[in-house]
């Protein structure tokens, strides 16, 4: 550049003075951009020069991107590793139907030992020996009323709702005693000899729906009865891809027989972010944080917001597979949005558990829990689903997602690539954050594909959005005015080519 400045302000003056001058401030100007884009200067009048000339991935074509020798032209490059986002903006609808649904605990896996206690509808069979006829037993099915009684034979009517299958035995030998049926134990008398067994318990069972091949309602066969075992009975699940979880949703009686640890400290609230840097910071500093908290029931929902006010900011999902079991973070308190649930909505109090299907059908055991009283095995079909690229791109339209997870760059390489008058910096994604809201984010594809910003998982019905600008049409013209000869060819010209005129003999 010095001895660029020296020759031209020796240039003399007049016709050929003037040129040559021109010539020295063009090859000036290019030599700074070059050294602005492979010096990797801050200053953001050399970064746009540098990314409209691109010298570094093409010439003159901002279209042109990817990472390639960004850190260091010409040598070895970094890996550079990014988290791929699920969230853009604190305003983004929730990534499952239940935003407060929760991983499971170990308190999950431990099975209840506390006995069963009767209610109107179970059935049960009761035998007493020797109450009528001498030496035979005198067997008697009874359904519990809806009062929560039941009428016996000899016996008279007994209250048995809210008992125990040993309690009500008690009760029976203590009715027969004071009745004068029989006769208390003594010395060459066994007494009553009474068995009740519990034949059917109808609060005792589960619900299962969705995407499974048998839907129904089952009983639970015995205290540890776990989800695959559930599933087994239900005829297992048709996989189809994209079904990623499945959600059991237990009722607060259930829930709160359910052994839990102690409450430790919730995680803080993630801040607000808006550079790469500080996205990987708050990633960073909520994983270190402590990732225990009581368990979060699923409350009533809260009113949508009145505009959409996006804030640049990331949520990314912590990993299922740790090593240990996974402990439930709290959430942080957000507006809930209206937003069109494929699956019922829970009612307040309801705890309501994510299971990964994928880790639950490999054996994993920490999400194979038991399945309690009341519990509903919710399995959400895979749903249609598309988003939809327009702008300076080569294929624009819909484009199906379906049972994948698809990022930006998956998205614009569906599309054929970009356009050649795209300017990548300039990108916005529509997403829809509820029935009547969207939101508008902008996107910088070129700083994705440098490796410089993370990329992101796109949601129904998003719309990417690729735009140009002023000096995207002049970079296209001049880059597609060079041509090249080679050999004993030549270059023909179209502009020049005159339509003969055909004679008839």
């Amino acid at each position: 550049m010095i001895v660029l400045n020296i020759w031209h302000k020796g240039c003399g003056r007049g016709r050929h003075g003037t040129r040559k001058r021109i010539f020295a401030a063009a090859l000036g100007l290019l030599a700074r951009a070059m050294l602005c884009v492979f010096a990797g200067s801050a200053l953001a009048g050399c970064s746009t020069l540098g990314n409209y000339l691109n010298l570094r991935n093409s010439f003159l074509n901002p279209s042109e991107v990817g990472r390639f020798d960004l850190a260091h032209p010409y040598g070895r490059v970094k890996l550079v590793t990014w988290p791929i986002l699920d969230s853009l903006a604190v305003n983004d609808p929730p990534p499952h139907p239940w935003r407060d649904s929760v991983l499971p605990t170990a308190a999950d896996l431990v099975a209840s030992r506390k006995p069963y206690v009767l209610g109107p509808g179970d059935v049960l069979t009761i035998s007493v020996f020797q109450l009528v006829v001498p030496g035979q037993e005198s067997v008697q099915t009874r359904e519990i009323n809806t009062d929560g009684t039941i009428v016996l034979d000899f016996i008279g009517t007994m209250h048995v709702q809210g008992l125990t299958v040993a309690e009500l035995r008690a009760k029976i030998v203590r009715r027969l005693i004071s009745g004068g049926l029989m006769s208390p134990p003594g010395p060459h008398e066994p007494g009553p000899q009474v068995n009740v067994a519990l034949t059917q318990a109808r609060r005792r069972v589960f619900s299962i729906l969705g995407a499974v091949n048998h839907a129904g309602t089952y009983n639970i066969m015995t205290p540890d009865f776990r989800l695959l075992d559930a599933l087994a009975l239900a005829g297992d699940i048709p996989m189809q891809p994209g079904m990623r979880w499945l959600y059991v949703i237990r009722g607060e009686s259930s829930a709160a027989h359910t052994p839990r640890a102690a409450a430790r400290k919730p995680v803080p609230p993630r801040p607000t972010a808006s550079t790469p840097a500080k996205i990987l910071e708050n990633i960073a500093h909520e994983l270190a944080a402590p990732a225990t908290a009581p368990r979060r029931r699923a409350g009533p929902a809260a009113t949508a917001p009145t505009a959409p006010g996006p804030a640049p900011a990331a949520t990314a999902s912590p990993p299922a597979d740790s090593a240990t079991l996974p402990t439930r973070p709290a959430a942080t308190r957000a507006p809930f949005y209206n937003f069109a649930h494929a699956a019922p909505v829970p009612k307040p109090g309801d705890l309501v558990i994510r299971i990964p299907l994928q880790k639950l059908r490999q054996g994993d055991p920490r999400y194979n829990i038991v399945i309690r009283s009341g519990d509903i095995i919710n399995v959400p079909p895979v749903q249609p689903a598309y988003y939809y690229v327009m702008g300076n791109v080569n294929r624009p339209g819909v484009y199906s997602m379906t049972g994948q997870r698809i990022t930006l760059k998956m998205a614009v390489a569906a599309a054929g690539n970009l356009g050649p008058l795209a300017i990548p910096r300039r990108c916005e994604l529509i997403r829809r954050i509820g029935r009547n809201q969207e939101s508008i984010i902008q996107v910088n594809l070129q700083a994705i594909f440098d490796g410089r910003e993370p990329d992101i998982f796109l949601k129904p019905n998003d719309v990417l959005n690729v735009g140009t600008d002023l000096f995207a049409y002049p970079l296209a013209v001049i880059r597609n005015g060079f041509q090249a000869a080679y050999g004993f060819g030549f270059t023909y010209d179209r502009n020049y080519y005159i339509q003969p005129t055909i004679v008839q003999p």
